[in-house]
């Protein structure tokens, strides 16, 4: 088993996003998973602000879209729907995303982590 990690500075001043691509160096089997270790509101935590840290792609398949819609997501099938947030699959290369929305009064930082199951 090996392991792997990024860190995701999804910062005002960084743009309000930050996206890591963990390489494990072969196919294999693997869980991954992501989550949120810093919320700063800056302000008001209300309700224009969310957060979601997912896992965007496996070899570049995007994963499945978990939540949609509604006032911060996208119609089904769009890029800005919540996406995986843990997954035990096949592949390579994992590509994880953290997104604040409406970056103006909120900052998060994120992680993800993926463990090589064979």
């Amino acid at each position: 088993m090996q392991v792997f990690g990024a860190v995701l500075p999804a910062l005002k001043n960084l743009g309000g996003v930050a996206s890591a691509t963990l390489d494990l160096g072969r196919p294999c089997r693997f869980l991954v998973w992501c989550g949120v270790s810093m919320v700063d509101s800056l302000g008001d935590f209300d309700r224009d602000n969310a957060y979601v840290v997912d896992i965007f792609t496996v070899d570049d398949t995007r994963t499945a879209s978990r939540v949609h819609g509604g006032d911060h997501w996208g119609p089904e099938g769009s890029t800005n729907n919540v996406l995986e947030g843990a997954l035990v699959g096949m592949g390579q290369r994992i590509t994880v995303y953290l997104r604040a929305i409406h970056t103006d009064d909120l900052d998060v930082f994120g992680f993800a982590v993926a463990l090589t199951l064979d």
